[in-house]
């Protein structure tokens, strides 16, 4: 019975989402983004497009990658 469990795969309705705070946008600098139909309120924080979310983290740090592949 557990192996069928594993075996079996189950998607979430927010599974292509990224759940962030307040704290988060500000990092981002996307706080201008609450109330808009781009983020979904949901107790303490909001879900925002997983490929929204990617673009703002590019864009807030593009060394990232860089800093990345050095360690």
């Amino acid at each position: 019975m557990t192996e069928e469990l594993e075996e079996s795969r189950t998607t979430s309705v927010y599974e292509d989402y990224k759940f962030v705070t307040k704290t988060d946008l500000e990092k981002l600098n996307a706080s201008h983004l609450i109330g808009t139909d781009t983020l979904r309120a949901y107790m303490h924080g909001y879900f925002m497009p997983m490929k929204k979310y990617r673009n703002l983290v590019a864009v807030a740090d593009p060394f990232a990658y860089e800093k990345y592949k050095k360690t």
